[in-house]
């Protein structure tokens, strides 16, 4: 079996006040997915990230950093914005014997909510606000519904503490 490993970043568009996330009906793949894609080579996955969410849905973005990752860049070393999680997953191929990895640099995102979306018609059918609670409900797959769960389990706790 011949096994292709690709790298990719995830951006999920998160609402903090409205505890809900922007997805998109990707054309592909026929779901409901958070914008993201393959990595260009010599990209640095937070770049990927915001080049793929302006790419998929025409507005820009800033990761955020739910995990309080501290801060250890030096001048002479640059310290990374840090994913959310990072993830292996296993995409299926329409070829036999083939499989396809991604490694998944995935991030939490915010977007300026007052932007219009300009969606790549390409790739993206559909782009819409799905509310937390509401995730388990929708066509996607398991770990986006996990990391959507992750990502306002945090938040509350941010918020609360």
């Amino acid at each position: 079996m011949v096994t292709r490993s690709h790298y990719v970043a995830t951006g999920y568009v998160y609402d903090r006040n409205a505890d809900s996330f922007l997805l998109i009906l990707h054309k592909k793949s026929g779901r409901w997915l958070p914008p993201g894609g393959h990595l260009v080579e010599g990209e640095e996955p937070h770049q990927g990230v915001l080049r793929e969410l302006f790419e998929e849905i025409g507005v820009q973005g800033r990761i955020i950093d739910m995990l309080d990752t501290p801060n250890v860049d030096t001048p002479a070393t640059a310290q990374l914005p840090s994913p959310f999680c990072i993830l292996r997953e296993t995409i299926s191929s329409e070829i036999e014997g083939e499989e396809h990895i991604h490694i998944d640099f995935v991030y939490a995102m915010e977007i300026n909510l007052s932007e219009p979306l300009a969606l790549c018609s390409e790739e993206v059918a559909l782009a819409k606000w799905v509310p937390t609670e509401n995730i388990g409900n929708i066509d996607t797959y398991d770990n986006v519904k996990q990391v959507c769960q992750a990502i306002s389990a945090i938040s509350v706790t941010l918020v609360v503490e």
